[in-house]
Formats: structure tokens, sequence, C-alpha cells
């Protein structure tokens, strides 16, 4: 683990058993999904390892982008990480911005994916760009049939496309995603679908779900070969460990 990589212990109770499960994919892909202006998603950055783009994150301060920890979890050289904004193309229009930090949650489960959360301190600030903002977090539970939204560059059935795509979906109780997963979930979770005829997976792995213009979830995972059938799973932005997790690290 590179030095100034911090895998920080914030004073959070567990209060979940840990599961183990195989039927879980961390491949966030969002397939059909319309292609995206950044200017209506300013606060979405590709997270890059090895100038590959292989997850997203969000512009939460003007020094911070909140991701999924197993984006991380693997590749702790912050040398080889950065995250890419400012643009909906992969290729042309973007700011690089180069990781100083790396915070994954302290209870992070991989084998659950249960705290799924991790902060990326960056060395150039986000702030004086145009196309890049940041986006506020959730401060109130979300109610079922909520029209949600996940954006993301994830691979869409057919290739992994150069332009942000995006897609629409209806958050879920956690009584419903808890049965869908049977029991697999956890209240560190927030859930949502677009039914067993939706076209919509997960948006890209520490990607945004933003319900009524606030950062509620993070995309953690989704059913194996994304089987529509199964809920797509989000760490929830205001689970008490999460947003104390985000208040000690990023400062808000």
């Amino acid at each position: 683990m590179d030095n100034q990589t911090e895998k920080a212990i914030p004073q959070v109770s567990a209060s979940a058993q840990p599961h183990v499960t195989s039927n879980y994919s961390h491949s966030g892909r969002i397939v059909n999904g319309k292609a995206a202006d950044i200017a209506s998603f300013p606060y979405i950055v590709g997270l890059r390892v090895k100038n590959v783009c292989v997850c997203g994150a969000s512009v939460i301060t003007y020094w911070h982008a909140l991701t999924a920890a197993h984006c991380v979890y693997f590749n702790q050289n912050i040398s080889e990480i950065t995250l890419y904004g400012g643009s909906a193309s992969l290729s042309k229009g973007g700011i690089v911005f180069y990781a100083s930090k790396i915070v994954i949650h302290p209870l992070f489960n991989v084998e659950t994916a249960d705290y799924d959360a991790a902060i990326i301190q960056v060395k150039n600030s986000f702030q004086g760009y145009k196309k890049i903002a940041r986006i506020p977090l959730q401060n109130a539970e979300v109610p079922s049939n909520t029209l949600c939204c996940v954006a993301g560059w994830g691979y869409n059935g057919q290739t992994y496309p150069d332009n942000l795509q995006y897609a629409a979906l209806l958050a879920i109780s956690q009584r419903q995603c808890s049965e869908a997963w049977f029991g697999l979930t956890t209240p560190e979770n927030i859930c949502a679908q677009r039914g067993k005829n939706g076209d919509l997976c997960t948006g890209d792995s520490g990607g945004p779900l933003v319900c009524n213009g606030k950062l509620t979830g993070v995309t953690s995972y989704g059913g194996e070969g994304c089987r529509s059938e199964l809920p797509s799973v989000f760490t929830k932005i205001t689970a008490p460990a999460i947003r104390l997790f985000i208040k000690t690290y990023a400062g808000i």
C-alpha cells in the first residue's frame, strides 16, 4: 500500500453480520441507455487506473470525489489513479485530476460489498471549471417509486461507449430489496430497478445514483450477468456509518 493511501478507522459500529455470496457482479453497465450531456451531469468523473477508465465517481467537494471501495481496493497506488471530468467523452475535452490520497471505508467487506465506499482526494482542485460541479448529498429518506437516475461509461452489452450514458430507474424499499437478494443487502444499501422488462443493469461501479437532484447512492453491485429481475444495489449516502465516513474524511 502506498504510504499516502489511508485506510482510515472512524468510530462507527458494524451493525450487520457478514454474508457470503457469489451471486452479485461488480461489472457495471447501462444497457440501451441514452447519451448524456456533461452539462446535465457535471459532478460525474471517470476513475482511471493507468489511464483506463474502470469506474465512476462523484465530485462532492472541490477536493474530494466519492466512489465505491471495490473500485480502488485492489489498486491503491495513487501514482496510477486519476480522475477525468468535464467531458461526456472519455477521449476528448476532459480534464485530468491526480489523486493525492485514497480513504477506504474501514468496515468495507470485499466478500459481501458492505460499506462499499471510498473517498479520493485530488492534488489539483475541481474548482474553476465550467463543466465540473459538486453534487449535494442526500439528506432525507427516499420513498419507494422515487424516480432516480444513474450515469456512467460502463459496458453497454455491445461495447464500452466513449460517451457518457444515463438511464432512469425507480427506488424500491429496503424490504423489497432484501427479499429479492435473499437477505444479503444491509441498512447501508439502497436499491433501485427498472422491472423485469427494463433495460437497465447498473451504472458504472462507483458512479452516482441521483434522486431529487442529490447524491443518494454509490453504485455497488447488481445481479450476475446483469439479470434485470434483481435490483441494482447502491451504498446508501444517508446510512449513519456512510455519512459519518464522508463527514470525517471530506468535511461535509
